[in-house]
């Protein structure tokens, strides 16, 4: 089982674990961070999952009109919620006319730097993990803060664009067909584009948004250092997220 296989947690698709990627003199440590899509089917089966797992905190970034459509099944589980929508729920905005998955990276990168700077410095502290990061296909939103949590600790850049490009097949058949599905149920046209944007996670698209990233003043740190997460803060989850090698 590679780093970016989904993990079997009942009522979900794409729940994975950020750890076992190498990073220079070590590897992310297991069990402390985690991805996924929604946890509204988790059911008794997938709350005893969580429950094994230790989940202390769920990290969720959809917006009101999904959590109310789509609510976290978490009843009985001893977790902390934290709410950080980062713009309008995936469907709504893969149907805005001429939106590209691309936009929508960008955006959450360079336009809701706040939501990016709460989540890593919120990952950096112990006391709130293991944590979930989810929203509701786990493929865009909680794709992109992902990669910023990998590269930030020193992933490297092609296991990050792995991380992201596993969705697609975790996505594929049942999760795209009940998206299509509830989208329809909202009045909203699922057209093959917007079907498209629902479930593809294209290696290029981010490839092309981290581009930008680099080209930004200072790269990656400088980014970092410009939206509040600092060094420090960059330290901690480097410590927290990161096992060293034996010398």
């Amino acid at each position: 089982m590679t780093a970016s296989t989904a993990l079997p947690v009942p009522g979900t698709y794409n729940f994975r674990d950020l750890g076992g990627y190498p990073v220079p003199g070590g590897h992310t440590r297991t069990g402390v961070i985690y991805r996924s899509d929604g946890l509204h089917s988790l059911g008794d089966a997938g709350k005893e999952a969580l429950r094994e797992r230790g989940i202390h905190s769920v990290i969720d970034l959809r917006d009101d009109p999904e959590r109310e459509i789509m609510p976290d099944d978490l009843d009985g589980l001893d977790v902390r919620e934290l709410h950080h929508p980062v713009f309008e729920g995936s469907v709504d905005a893969a149907a805005t006319p001429g939106l590209g998955l691309g936009d929508l990276y960008r955006a959450i990168v360079f336009r809701h730097t706040d939501v990016v700077s709460a989540v890593l410095t919120e990952l950096s502290d112990a006391a709130v993990t293991p944590s979930i990061i989810h929203c509701t296909a786990g493929k865009d939103r909680t794709g992109v803060l992902s990669a910023l949590v990998l590269l930030t600790v020193g992933v490297d850049r092609e296991d990050v664009l792995d991380d992201y490009e596993a969705t697609q097949d975790n996505l594929a058949g049942e999760w795209v067909e009940g998206m299509a599905a509830m989208a329809r149920s909202q009045g909203i046209e699922v057209t093959p584009e917007l079907q498209d944007i629902m479930s593809l996670s294209p290696r290029s698209v981010l490839a092309g948004v981290l581009d930008d990233l680099d080209a930004s003043p200072g790269g990656l740190e400088g980014y970092l250092d410009s939206i509040g997460v600092t060094a420090e803060i960059r330290d901690r989850l480097r410590d927290h997220l990161v096992v060293r090698d034996a010398a």
